[in-house]
This record gives C-alpha cells, structure tokens and sequence, in this order.
C-alpha cells in the first residue's frame, strides 16, 4: 500500500528542500518541524500597492497553529539564517489533496 504522507515527507520534506524549524509555543513542548518557505503576493492599500508576506508550507498532521512561533534551527536560504523567528498568522489551511498545510507568516526577526 503506498503511503503518502510518508511519501511527500520523505521526498518533497526532506533536508534538500525543508530547513528545520522548532515551534515553540508556550506551556507546550517544542516541537521540530521541516517547512517549505515561499512568498505570496497580495493587494493592499485599497488595491494601490502590492506586497509580497512569507508563507510556510508543511506535512499535514504536525501540532502547528495559529501565534506558534517557527525558529529556524538550520538554514533557510537567503534572509533566513539560524536563529530567525516567525510567527503563524492564521491557523494552516489544507492544500494539495489535503496532505499539506500552508499559513501566513509574520515579519522575520533574528
């Protein structure tokens, strides 16, 4: 039987692709997570301007929430080094057939 989530962990969720973050959340565990940043683009300022917010991707089924912190403990490419923090903005909406999530990120801070 194959199995999917393992799949996509494996393969699209592995150290190649996915630096690693620890979510930290208060009275609760950290917990490691590998994630996917990327960008999104969106009108603001009654359509007059364009700005682009951070997004994180990841395996659907991890303990990530809404106002976790994300602190990256491996590299993340340019303008994420170790020791930036995130911040969820919204809880995660499922994409992809559902076996990712993906959330809005806050402003980096390292």
């Amino acid at each position: 039987m194959i199995d999917h989530a393992h799949d996509l962990a494996a393969v699209f969720y592995g150290p190649d692709f996915a630096p690693l973050f620890r979510r930290v959340r208060p009275a609760a565990d950290d917990l490691d997570v590998r994630l996917i940043l990327g960008t999104v683009d969106g009108e603001v300022l009654e359509g007059r301007s364009i700005a682009a917010t951070r997004t994180a991707r990841f395996v659907a089924g991890q303990d990530v929430r809404a106002d976790d912190k994300l602190v990256a403990v491996e590299d993340g490419g340019p303008g994420v080094p170790i020791g930036t923090v995130f911040r969820l903005l919204e809880a995660p909406q499922r994409v992809n057939d559902g076996l990712e999530v993906e959330a809005l990120l806050s402003s980096a801070t390292a």
